[in-house]
């Protein structure tokens, strides 16, 4: 699994001309690495989004994942929003902890289709730095789980500060489990993460 989550991003990075960023979230037990094609640009006004990436754990949850996001911005008198709905495709493999484990089944074969919802607000339109706050949902229910999951819930938030227009610095919150055939609320991440995403 390993190898085809390497493979996939080594090939999205190849393509070039489609490729226009990328962003790197690390924590302690966990990293999410993730290409980036058509970036949304809060400043912008608004477009299509897709994202290629990969999720790994030390616990050995490794998945990918793609995310198509369409996002507009809004203005509502001072105030600066903007709002965002999509999809997302994951696909994995999770490691059960030894405690849990059913009938020898150590490893859980994941796969889901879900809805998800982004809203961001700036919190301070400096011209230099600019700092935005953004909260986003996916869910997929068992109609869209397939393999062993039976769904998949994801929730994040993100403060991120835009130190040049070509990279955001952030903070990050990310909460991350499956419900599978066998076992209920496997939680895949639940921390903060810090992360940088670049444009090119």
């Amino acid at each position: 699994m390993k190898k085809a989550l390497a493979g996939v991003l080594m090939l999205a990075g190849a393509s070039g001309a489609g490729a226009a960023g990328l962003d790197l979230a690390l924590s302690n037990e966990t990293a999410n690495l993730a290409v980036l094609f058509n970036p949304y640009q809060f400043h912008a006004g608004g477009g299509s989004e897709l994202v290629l990436g990969g999720f790994v754990n030390e616990r050995g949850d490794n998945l990918l994942h793609a995310t198509l996001m369409a996002r507009g911005k809004r203005q509502t008198g001072n105030s600066v929003y903007s709002l965002g709905a999509g999809f997302r495709a994951i696909y994995g493999e999770l490691d059960i902890d030894d405690e849990i484990v059913i009938e020898g089944a150590d490893t859980e074969t994941v796969g889901a289709l879900g809805i998800g919802m982004q809203a961001g607000v700036l919190l301070a339109s400096s011209r230099y730095t600019p700092v935005e706050l953004i909260g986003e949902a996916f869910l997929a229910p068992s109609i869209t789980s397939f393999t062993d999951a039976d769904r998949y819930m994801e929730f994040g938030a993100r403060l991120q500060v835009e130190v040049i227009p070509q990279a955001r610095a952030y903070l990050g919150y990310r909460r991350m489990s499956f419900d599978t055939n066998d076992y209920d609320g496997l939680r895949i991440d639940s921390g903060f993460h810090f992360g940088l995403n670049v444009s090119f």
